[in-house]
């Protein structure tokens, strides 16, 4: 979770990796650096990681900020990296340290020195590493999490991304004192409407002039919003089109594609580019940047990150876990996000520096300079596939892009790099037999997403200029990794569309796929039949969506590794594949969006309009395997209400999921109240050995059932296989156009989970509900347990200072500032006012009183319930992983800032136990200070309250 000061929106943010303490920060440059979502940053290994995934997490900063911090002994030698927006959490380098653009040269020295000695605590979507999900347990001893804790100084900076990132405890811990809330009959609409906190410019005004005056010229719409909250979510612009969304016509001269396409996928498009962005499509940029707003922000980002990148030095080769654990990931995803700047820049301006430095990138990864860069037979490392699959997807947007720019003597060997040390290897894997993520029971999650996609995306590229056996291996890829993609990839997506893994890991799957579908059907003339295999794929854009909250994501589980170079928007595709706009409205006033150079060709600039209008404030994602569902009081009031809750099982996650059936968390008044921690160390013994119920994996404390909000009976974990039964139920309020939209008073909805055999017990047991009171300003949430013969806790982690009524029956929680959000900046950020929460038990046993305690995972501690004694063995580095031998991985990662709110309730008596829990407005009217009724939950209706 987060740090008592209020890191982020999420506990559960994505977890940094560990960083020696012999290493020191390298230099970073951060450029046109928004706030966006979904970052990755990294933890301490002494804080919660609250979160940013997705989107929401991250704050921008202005574009024309530019800085750069010098710091040593970096993984990446001195290369430095460019904030750009990388999805969901997802942000460019997490290494990126944000600057405050108005502090002088000094100020900022030592504002980095300061920042140097914090860590954030992601929630979902910031990570390093890991490569993930999925591993058998004979391959993921050990998964791969840098078990180095950067200093931290970097937080990238664009969010969410993503996050994902995006939920953690909330709050930060402010004053103790219990201030007085002024009461009126008449209460305005929910939350304060203004962002509790600063608002942070995301572009400079020259360029959002320009931007609207292409808007203008086009006949498109504005820019909606020119800066972000604390979260990273965009502030929108009091003119901001408020249309009900629309897509169609042209915008710009763009003709139509001259290639008849075969439709074959051994025919392909015989001139380059052929990747996504045929030459057509370039040949019309300019004018479409000259009649858009959004390309045209995104176009200077672009170039600003590629200038940036440029200034660094070649990647080195960095071994993060060993190279079977998170190998060279960042490597590779570093490599992908230069290049693809890079290729974008040579492009539009024809200017050989960017050749020149793309080549040198290029000959470095591929050993081909006097710098080191791995062995020969491992250079990308196969044994972690991911990271072979992502430099080879680089190296096929350097020679596709770039075709042009190389002689001929350079495409050869780029085409001997993409086959020796990409395709190859693959192929290897998959003749042997070891090709894990390939298979039917692990095949569907990113790892197949990404493997698979980055080969066929090579093979793709360089098709038909290959020769010999080069040629024959390109043919091996297709008639392998295709059909395999098809069958396994494809399944990620449920029926209703949530990810199969985490909210945090949909960035990768849905990046990677969205990737080998654009570029299959510009290189083939068709998507060779993938989206055939999953009618319902589209509907993940839904789940991203509701899983954003307004103080992160709802980041249940995981939050993965860093997210270089991944966004969010593949939503931009999806709108167009789709036919439905809101993805690509939602998406484009995320910080991600900016800074991806695919943006520019995804994103449809005749897209008009409000996501918000006509959307419905609530959904229900009814799926067995990811039961959840969310409910809000307005998609553009960041000040208002936030509530989700997951009841499913936590099998078939590819070992991403916690035990955490009726976990829930809160946003209110611009922050989150009740939040998740997210991952713990990748790195600590059997992490990822299984989901089974005897797992190590839930003997950690953020994994097992103790670490979430939710019920713990008889101090064990939930049953990983269980099966909830829910019900569902919305007035079905729809926002309209307006910004301001405050709900009615009748407005309502609610969940109620029948959790009872996840605590394996009959139907009717246990059971919990939450739901919206007094027109979605406040919630209650109610638990009812028949007799057991064991206790019962009821737990809450927050990072909002905590002060009981002298019953104990109400806590006060309250919130002044925020340390390291899951938005990208570092350092504390001041509310605009505290703000406060108050819960209180309205019905229960008359033992029922609040308990609070600091979440930290000792055995002395009462919150660390069980499991004192059987958390895993801590594991030692691989030998030649770090120079000091013998240095141990911490068994879990400590949350010494975060609280947990506690009741505990008595064995043999049935259990009715209400929780009342109230914003505090800075008005009140009668109704907010109305107790609720006790209503069963068997008798729950929209009309019960």
């Amino acid at each position: 979770m987060m740090s008592r000061a209020n890191q982020g929106p999420y506990l559960d943010q994505q977890q940094g990796a560990y960083t020696h303490p012999s290493q020191v920060q390298q230099q970073y440059v951060q450029y046109a650096a928004h706030g966006g979502q979904g970052m990755t940053r990294y933890q301490d290994p002494n804080r919660v990681n609250y979160g940013y995934s997705g989107y929401q997490g991250q704050e921008s900063i202005p574009m024309n900020t530019y800085a750069s911090n010098q710091q040593q002994g970096s993984p990446y030698g001195e290369s430095s990296y460019a904030l750009t927006p990388t999805g969901n959490g997802a942000y460019a380098n997490e290494r990126t340290t944000m600057l405050d653009q108005n502090k002088s040269a000094a100020d900022l020295s030592q504002q980095l020195s300061m920042q140097s000695s914090r860590t954030n605590l992601a929630g979902p979507q910031n990570q390093k590493n890991v490569a993930d999900a999925g591993i058998p347990a004979a391959k993921r001893s050990g998964k791969k999490r840098r078990w180095w804790l950067w200093p931290l100084v970097a937080i990238i900076a664009i969010c969410i991304i993503l996050a994902a990132v995006l939920g953690g405890v909330l709050g930060s811990r402010a004053s103790k004192d219990d201030n007085k809330t002024t009461s009126s009959s008449g209460a305005s609409g929910i939350g304060a409407r203004s962002p509790q906190n600063n608002i942070t410019p995301v572009f400079p005004q020259d360029l959002i002039d320009s931007a609207n005056k292409a808007a203008e010229n086009g006949k498109t719409d504005k820019l909606g919003y020119t800066g972000t909250d604390l979260y990273g979510n965009p502030v929108f612009n009091s003119d901001a089109s408020t249309a009900a969304p629309s897509s169609g016509g042209s915008v710009g001269s763009c003709q139509s594609d001259p290639w008849k396409a075969s439709n074959n996928v051994n025919n392909p498009r015989p001139e380059h580019p052929r990747l996504i962005a045929p030459k057509y499509l370039w040949d019309c940029l300019e004018s479409k940047i000259q009649n858009d707003a959004y390309l045209t922000v995104w176009n200077y980002s672009i170039m600003q990150n590629a200038s940036a990148f440029a200034d660094q030095d070649p990647v080195t080769y960095d071994i993060d876990g060993g190279l079977s654990l998170s190998g060279i990931l960042d490597v590779a995803r570093t490599v992908q996000q230069r290049v693809k700047a890079w290729a974008y820049a040579w492009r539009m301006t024809r200017d050989t520096k960017w050749r020149d430095r793309t080549m040198k990138e290029l000959q470095v990864a591929a050993g081909n300079t006097s710098q080191p860069f791995g062995d020969p037979s491992t250079r990308w490392d196969p044994e972690h596939f991911l990271d072979t699959a992502e430099m080879s997807a680089a190296y096929a947007f350097a020679y596709d892009w770039m075709y042009d720019a190389w002689s001929a003597e350079e495409r050869a060997n780029i085409i001997d790099w993409i086959v020796t040390y990409g395709l190859n290897p693959g192929m290897q894997l998959y003749q042997t037999n070891q090709a894990w993520w390939s298979q039917s029971s692990s095949g569907n999650g990113n790892w197949n997403c990404v493997s698979n996609g980055g080969m066929i995306f090579a093979a793709l590229a360089i098709q038909g200029d290959a020769q010999g056996n080069a040629s024959a291996v390109v043919k091996q890829v297709f008639d392998t990794a295709l059909p395999n993609v098809k069958a396994n990839c494809m399944r990620g997506v449920y029926e209703d569309g949530t990810w199969s893994e985490t909210p945090n890991y949909w960035y990768f799957g849905t990046n990677a796929q969205a990737r080998l579908l654009s570029a299959l059907e510009t290189a083939t003339g068709s998507d060779q039949g993938l989206m055939d295999q999953n009618q319902n794929w589209y509907k993940t854009g839904d789940f991203h969506m509701y899983v954003t909250g307004n103080a992160g994501m709802f980041a249940y589980g995981d939050n993965g590794p860093n997210k270089f170079g991944t966004t969010a928007n593949q939503l931009f595709l999806y709108a167009q594949k789709s036919g439905n706009p809101r993805y690509a409205l939602f998406q484009r006033d995320r910080a991600d969006a900016s800074s991806d150079p695919l943006s520019m060709f995804w994103y449809d600039p005749s897209t008009k309009g409000a996501f918000w209008n006509g959307l419905a404030l609530d959904q229900w994602f009814n799926n067995d395997q990811g039961n959840w569902f969310s409910m809000r009081s307005s998609w553009t009031d960041m000040t208002g209400n936030y509530v989700a809750m997951k009841a499913s099982n936590a099998t078939g996650h590819q070992t991403h999921g916690d035990l955490d059936a009726g976990d829930f968390v809160i946003d209110a008044l611009g922050t989150r109240w009740a939040g998740e921690y997210g991952s713990d160390n990748y790195l600590s013994k059997n992490y990822f050995a299984s989901e089974d119920d005897s797992s190590d994996r839930w003997k950690y404390f953020r994994k097992g059932t103790q670490g979430q909000n939710a019920l713990v009976i008889g101090e064990q974990n939930q049953v990983s296989s269980c099966k909830p039964s829910n019900k569902f139920e919305s007035s079905g309020a729809k926002q309209d156009g307006t910004l301001d939209y405050t709900p009615g008073e009748g407005d309502v909805a609610y969940f109620v989970s029948d959790l009872s055999s996840c605590y394996s017990q009959r139907e009717n047991q246990v059971k919990r509900g939450i739901r919206f009171l007094n027109g979605r300003r406040q919630i209650l949430l109610q638990d009812e347990i028949k007799s057991q013969a064991n206790t019962t806790q009821w737990r809450v982690q927050t990072n909002a200072t905590v002060t009981l009524s002298e019953d104990k029956k109400t806590a006060t929680m309250k919130i002044k500032q925020v340390n390291d959000p899951n938005a990208g900046t570092v350092g504390t950020k001041q509310l605009s006012s505290e703000v406060t929460m108050v819960a209180t038990i309205v019905q229960g046993p008359d033992s029922a009183t609040f308990a609070v305690h600091p979440a930290y995972n000792k055995k002395e501690n009462p919150n660390y319930l069980y499991g004192r004694n059987q958390v895993p063995q801590q594991d030692t580095f691989p030998a030649g992983v770090i120079q000091q031998q013998g240095t141990t991985i911490p068994a879990e990662i400590p949350d010494p800032e975060v609280s947990v709110l506690s009741i505990d309730l008595p064995a043999n008596q049935d259990i009715n136990l209400q929780v009342w829990w109230q914003p505090q407005y800075s008005e009140l009217n009668d109704a907010d200070k109305a107790t609720p009724k006790n209503v069963q939950l068997d008798d729950w209706s929209l009309t019960s309250h």
